[in-house]
């Protein structure tokens, strides 16, 4: 005898496979690893730390490689001691066995800053070397050269030449991210002494995790030296990309406000994120 299904058991089973799939359809996207792009983060954060304080350094001659023996230190953190040598060319930036800044940056080590000439003069470098060197538990290694590239009086700015070389962060778990980097960054200076740079480039680096990865900077990162004084350490503005492991992501950090906000983008999804 010939055995017929049930009509309603039928309907039963189509119904069932058409909602399990229409909940695949509606599932999330899988999130990619993002700690690529994280980490990175936080490795340009303490860079810019460090760019803030070179410039602080400088800027008490106008950004002048050149400054009075006599340096304040009052503006970094408390009990930084800096020493310039001017027959060696070199400004010492001593924050001994750690200090913390107004905006609660905490720095311990030396920065050693070695200068050809004043800085507003075209092709003058300034190469940053580090000595236990330490910004809010991340150990700095390294070699950075900022080389001017040319000024123009007429739109108040300077174009710098920046370039890590052999550049390692580490945590305190002493994992690490190396990199390597070359960007081009115009400061518009501003009045009492404030700055805004625009920065673009290229990077390359291996990640905690031993993931090789690059990034472009796709529309220009900006930064204000007031934004950052008051504790926010990343850009107001701009687009950076990365490439790892066959994955395009890009972090978009807004329109221009002083926030601690950015915005991932990954393949079929996002996710904000709050950067501190």
């Amino acid at each position: 005898m010939k055995k017929t299904l049930n009509p309603a058991i039928l309907f039963l089973m189509i119904f069932g496979i058409m909602l399990v799939s229409s909940c695949d359809m509606n599932e999330e996207p899988p999130v990619p690893n993002l700690a690529v792009v994280t980490e990175d983060l936080e490795v340009n954060m303490a860079f810019e730390d460090l760019d803030n304080l070179t410039l602080s350094v400088l800027s008490t001659s106008g950004l002048s490689a050149r400054t009075s023996v006599n340096i304040p230190a009052s503006n970094i953190c408390e009990g930084a001691i800096i020493t310039l040598d001017e027959s060696t060319k070199t400004i010492k930036v001593d924050f001994g066995d750690g200090c913390t800044s107004e905006n609660g940056v905490i720095r311990k080590g030396i920065v050693n800053l070695a200068y050809t000439g004043n800085l507003l003069i075209t092709g003058a470098k300034i190469t940053t070397t580090f000595e236990g060197y330490e910004v809010n538990g991340h150990k700095i290694e390294g070699t950075r050269t900022l080389t001017n590239k040319g000024v123009s009086l007429e739109n108040g700015t300077i174009t710098l030449e920046v370039k890590i070389q052999n550049g390692k962060v580490t945590w305190l778990d002493n994992t690490f991210v190396s990199l390597t980097s070359d960007q081009v960054r115009v400061i518009k200076l501003g009045t009492q002494g404030e700055y805004e740079a625009s920065i673009t480039g290229t990077a390359s680096g291996t990640s905690r995790e031993g993931l090789n990865y690059t990034t472009s900077v796709t529309e220009a990162l900006v930064y204000t030296k007031s934004c950052i004084d008051s504790g926010v350490r990343i850009p107001s503005s701009g687009i950076l990309a990365f490439q790892y492991n066959g994955i395009d992501i890009t972090v978009d950090y807004g329109d221009g406000a002083c926030d601690k906000m950015a915005t991932i983008f990954y393949p079929n999804g996002s996710l904000p994120v709050t950067l501190d």
